[in-house]
């Protein structure tokens, strides 16, 4: 049953990875390449499985419908670079295309993928999730659930920058053997981390554009400066950033390797994956 469930992904729309659906936030769904790749990748996991490993036998093997996973992969293919119908790209496609999912098999789409998130969604304290994202702006009526269609305007040039994906840059830049890309963000990573009580480093949440300087900053972009969450200083730690960051300081000092936080080789290209003595299939 769960296998038949993720199946369908391709051909559900959803609210996506930051529950808001459409980019205009007013409570449609879109189908959504973030949400195709990792159902796409968790399918390639789980085929071969078996449950009950080397104590099992052919009927405790979950196998996979090639078809359907061929219409995840084809559909996945067709959506990307973008990341849905009303968003030109998105932060979300950062895990799906890369670590831990690495949901595309081409080199060429991740790479026009990946070129695209960074030249839109890059900026001086993070990745954007997505142009014009209101989440926690100065602008955001936070009393409304959805937003009003000419709305989105208010909030070009001011979306807040989250360190996170810097942090996914890094672990990329290491599962890929590009040390440059590990160097370069990490140089822009640590100038915005700042240290608790208790000497720990703790990464905010996001970096906002206060509003006395929301006008500046729509006038001239990256003329002001943005300020961190109070992730940290109000006793609630960022758990998700907090998280990555230990994996990637882990992996940048050579204290564990990318094959420690890959069990299951989702990096490793099909060809070169080898059988596993308590599966049934190449998976």
């Amino acid at each position: 049953n769960l296998v038949f469930c993720v199946e369908r992904a391709y051909r559900v729309p959803d609210f996506g990875m930051w529950e808001r659906g459409s980019k205009y936030n007013n409570g449609c769904t879109e189908l959504h390449s973030s949400s195709v790749g990792l159902a796409k990748a968790a399918l390639e996991a789980i085929n071969g499985f078996n449950l009950f490993g080397n104590q099992g036998c052919s009927w405790s093997v979950i196998f996979v419908d090639l078809d359907a996973h061929n219409r995840n992969r084809q559909t996945l293919c067709s959506l990307l670079p973008r990341e849905s119908r009303s968003h030109n790209t998105d932060a979300a496609l950062l895990p799906c295309i890369s670590y831990p999912a690495f949901a595309v098999d081409d080199d060429a789409l991740y790479s026009q993928t990946l070129d695209k998130i960074v030249r839109k969604l890059k900026g001086k304290y993070g990745f954007k999730r997505f142009l014009r994202d209101g989440y926690r702006t100065a602008n955001e009526d936070k009393n409304r659930r959805y937003y009003k269609p000419a709305e989105m305007k208010l909030f070009d040039g001011i979306e807040c920058e989250f360190p996170i994906f810097f942090i996914y840059m890094m672990i990329d830049g290491v599962f890929r053997g590009n040390a440059a890309q590990v160097k370069e963000y990490q140089a822009l990573l640590e100038p915005i981390i700042f240290q608790s009580f208790d000497g720990h480093a703790v990464i905010p949440k996001y970096y906002h554009v206060p509003a006395d300087f929301v006008e500046a900053e729509q006038r001239k972009r990256g003329s002001q400066k943005r300020f961190p969450s109070n992730s940290g200083r109000d006793g609630k730690l960022f758990l998700w950033g907090q998280a990555m960051y230990s994996i990637a300081k882990l992996l940048v000092d050579g204290l564990i390797s990318p094959k420690d936080i890959d069990p299951i080789h989702r990096y490793v290209s099909p060809e070169d994956q080898r059988n596993v003595s308590m599966r049934y299939s190449n998976q």
